[in-house]
């Protein structure tokens, strides 16, 4: 009998090492863009590491993560907290959510996903205003912040803008490029700018 090696399975062992060696190279980096940086070291990181990273990391630093998690790099977290090991506490997502790529979360306050939410590509997620060093936040535009709240089943289209306060109703809408202010209800679907009824 004649032993020889199978070209297919030799492929899917070369396969198996490097995704092992992907996954050890990820881990130390980022445990040293940690060390360094802390949660500034990992949001940068956040841009192009492996998605099957980013839930394990939300989850070991503070994040309250479901299962079945699909969430691709980039993705960009702001006003993060400053707390070790609850960096990501504001943030809540269910189960079985999908997140695309380029999508921006604002953590200055909580935002929440039910289970079976999808937020495509490109979708801005912001918790607060704030006119930073303009005389307008000691009077018109005062800082303020509220949380947000994606109830299950909803779907939030390419490049909307979800304002802080709002609620996205169980199973509703949100178009492609709509800006919300206001709650959008149960199984509603909302356009434009600003996101109206469709």
């Amino acid at each position: 009998m004649e032993i020889w090696n199978d070209p297919a399975n030799d492929h899917r062992s070369e396969n198996h090492v490097m995704r092992w060696l992907l996954g050890v190279f990820t881990q130390i980096f980022l445990a040293l863009a940690y060390a360094a940086h802390r949660a500034e070291g990992l949001n940068t990181l956040f841009q192009f590491i492996p998605a099957r990273f980013l839930g394990p990391t939300l989850k070991k630093h503070g994040a309250k993560i479901g299962q079945d998690l699909e969430m691709h790099t980039p993705i960009q977290f702001h006003n993060v907290s400053s707390l070790r090991g609850a960096h990501y506490e504001n943030l809540h997502i269910g189960n079985h959510c999908y997140f695309g790529r380029d999508v921006f979360i604002d953590l200055a306050d909580k935002v929440i996903f039910e289970d079976r939410v999808t937020v495509s590509m490109r979708v801005t997620v912001i918790t607060h205003t704030h006119a930073g060093k303009s005389p307008l936040s000691q009077s018109r535009l005062q800082p303020t912040s509220a949380p947000i709240v994606f109830r299950k089943g909803c779907y939030i289209g390419a490049n909307a803008i979800i304002l802080q306060g709002v609620e996205i109703g169980e199973n509703a809408i949100v178009g492609a490029g709509a800006v919300v202010t206001r709650d959008v209800p149960r199984g509603a679907c909302v356009v434009g700018v600003p996101a109206k009824f469709a």
